[in-house]
């Protein structure tokens, strides 16, 4: 028996090609980047490159197989593209279901996505999905779908954006998709099931179900990894957060790309629970339990390494705070203007206290903390400096200003001092910050 995996370099099919091989099972394996395959190697294994947009490519890779395990899911980008990505994953789906009845394969199985809901009520994500097993059912090959609901493990999307979120928020605001009830699978039970609808006649051209034997909410999920982890976390539910929204604050906080954040998020818009259950009497395996699944999930010593640049940023982002509170004791002009001068000094801090929080937990928010503390604080300083390059009486007939304050008079040399040092301090930080958050494999590569 021969057997293609598509999508071997992705959550699941990297850990289905691996039990394949521990089967000793003769496995090919696609990829437009044979690189992202070099992890692999077994005298069972054939890597073959193909791009799956190209149909001859496609064809050219299912010649003599026998088994195709369709793992393939391009839709990521932004919400404004979606519909293009959901074309590309169509036609892609379309060349692997017409190039599978022109080689002869006998049988394709895909995972799907698990929704409760009908059909016109689903999110574009799952939609899509949907769409996919329709047009792979069209083939010749008998197709087996799995609707899977949240597959929990290591490397996965959706666990790992839980995982950062509990891990670095204490406080979250969060949007109402966190109450969605769910059914979540461990990706060793997915990758079980998988393989033994090889072994089951029963199972060729049918859909299944699949999940763990819970069913929560998802911010019970996450209060339950919290307390595995010794975290509490205290969480908001803000029902009007939009969907833009809660990606892009997922891109600052966790190394998931917003592009990702946004179908893992608007996948979570409907209730993903087991309504059918057939395939549990056809494969009795022993599924694990949420807890049972969180514990295999957990990193164990799982320590941040920092590289030069955050380190950097870290303290200065602590000089800056120190020079800020120096402000206080030099800056007399300031004990003037209370509570105001108080007031805005407190948000600054905490800006301050806040971006070296999320420096130190290696997300991007930090950085951009950092940042908008550096900026701030640059204007302010320029401003009330100004009279140092521009208090001259004139220059030859033309009489000059004597310089910008912003509180009512001009600094002393102390404060003088202290606002050119801050100053040089924010100079580098802004470049630091700069170039720290926009570095993308800085953050990706914690997955």
């Amino acid at each position: 028996m021969k057997i293609l995996v598509t999508g071997a370099s992705g959550f699941i099919g990297k850990k289905l090609v691996q039990y394949l091989l521990d089967k000793n099972m003769s496995v090919r394996v696609i990829s437009r980047r044979l690189e992202s395959l070099d992890n692999f190697e077994h005298k069972n294994l054939e890597k073959v490159r193909a791009d799956a947009q190209k149909y001859e490519e496609v064809r050219d890779a299912l010649k003599g197989i026998d088994i195709a395990y369709y793992l393939i899911h391009s839709m990521e980008g932004k919400s404004k593209d979606w519909k293009k990505f959901a074309e590309i994953d169509k036609r892609i789906a379309k060349n692997f279901a017409d190039a599978s009845t022109e080689c002869g394969v006998k049988r394709i199985i895909y995972v799907g996505g698990l929704v409760s809901v009908p059909d016109k009520e689903m999110s574009k994500h799952m939609s899509s999905r949907k769409e996919v097993g329709d047009i792979l059912k069209t083939s010749k090959a008998k197709t087996t779908i799995l609707r899977a609901s949240v597959i929990l493990g290591k490397g996965g999307g959706g666990f790992e954006m839980m995982r950062y979120l509990v891990e670095r928020l204490p406080v979250m605001i969060c949007p109402k998709w966190v109450l969605t009830r769910l059914q979540p699978i461990y990706i060793d039970d997915v990758v079980e099931y998988l393989y033994e609808c090889l072994n089951y006649k029963e199972t060729e051209a049918r859909t299944f179900d699949i999940g763990g034997p819970d069913v929560l909410e998802y911010r019970e999920m996450m209060k339950e990894y919290g307390r595995m982890n010794n975290k509490s976390i205290i969480m908001i539910i803000i029902p009007f957060l939009s969907l833009r929204f809660t990606s892009y604050w997922v891109d600052l906080v966790t190394p998931i790309k917003a592009s990702l954040a946004r179908p893992l998020v608007e996948g979570l818009k409907n209730e993903s629970i087991i309504t059918e259950k057939s395939i549990m009497g056809l494969i009795p395996i022993k599924l694990k339990g949420v807890e049972e699944s969180l514990k295999l999930s957990v990193y164990e010593d799982d320590k941040l390494e920092f590289t030069n640049r955050e380190n950097y940023l870290s303290y200065l982002v602590m000089v800056l705070g120190i020079i800020g509170i120096l402000h206080f004791f030099v800056d007399q002009r300031l004990m003037m203007f209370l509570p105001i001068t108080g007031t805005l000094s407190i948000i600054w801090l905490s800006i301050i206290g806040a971006g070296y929080y999320f420096i130190k937990k290696k997300a991007r928010l930090g950085s951009l903390l950092a940042g908008i503390a550096g900026w701030s604080s640059a204007l302010f300083w320029l401003v009330d400096s100004m009279y140092l390059i521009s208090y001259l009486p004139q220059i030859g007939p033309y009489p000059i200003s004597k310089g910008i304050t912003i509180l009512g008079n001009y600094p002393d040399v102390n404060t003088s001092i202290l606002n050119i040092i801050g100053l040089c301090v924010i100079a580098i930080l802004l470049v630091i910050a700069h170039f720290t958050f926009y570095d993308k494999e800085l953050y990706t590569k914690q997955l």
